[in-house]
């Protein structure tokens, strides 16, 4: 549950960088041309006060449509379908790991009712990312994974350790 729950959040948190990035493209775009129009403003307002005769003589006057053109705010792009998919998917998928996570803490509440037996625990076999009490009774899972001798019965692979009743 662990390796998935960071997988998912390595996925959402590159999803929501995509997503920071299309919105910081967008946000430029509006302000370049919000830039422009605001020059355009100026402008207008400056032959706004003209006599009318110059105004209408200024030859500077057939450029407003086109700069009007270019300042038109832009239709934002839909978002990619990929990204959409993406998204629903760990969207989904959260809500599966939310819900199993649920129904093991249910059941983990249940296990705590069964009575717990005196078990002694194997340190040849405990994997490098567990530490041992010293009276090898109890485990728990270190920070990271420690310089152990090399055995064949040590597990690799997990955090896994043997141990026998008593």
């Amino acid at each position: 549950l662990q390796q998935q729950e960071g997988i998912l959040l390595a996925k959402l948190d590159r999803a929501q960088k995509d997503l920071a990035k299309e919105r910081h493209e967008y946000v430029s775009s509006v302000s370049e041309r919000k830039s422009l129009l605001d020059t355009l403003i100026a402008e207008i307002e400056k032959k706004r006060d003209q006599p009318v005769v110059e105004f209408l003589m200024s030859s500077s006057l057939s450029c407003f449509p086109l700069s009007c053109e270019v300042a038109r705010a832009p239709i934002p792009e839909p978002v990619s379908l990929e990204l959409q998919r993406t998204v629903k998917s760990l969207s989904e998928i959260s809500q599966l790991v939310v819900a199993v996570v649920d129904k093991f803490k249910g059941k983990a509440t249940k296990w705590r009712a069964i009575p717990c037996l005196k078990v002694t625990l194997d340190p040849e076999t405990a994997s490098p990312y567990l530490i041992l009490s010293k009276d090898r009774k109890t485990v728990w899972l270190g920070d990271g994974q420690q310089n152990l001798p090399d055995s064949p019965k040590r597990f690799t692979g997990s955090p896994s350790v043997l141990g026998s009743q008593g």
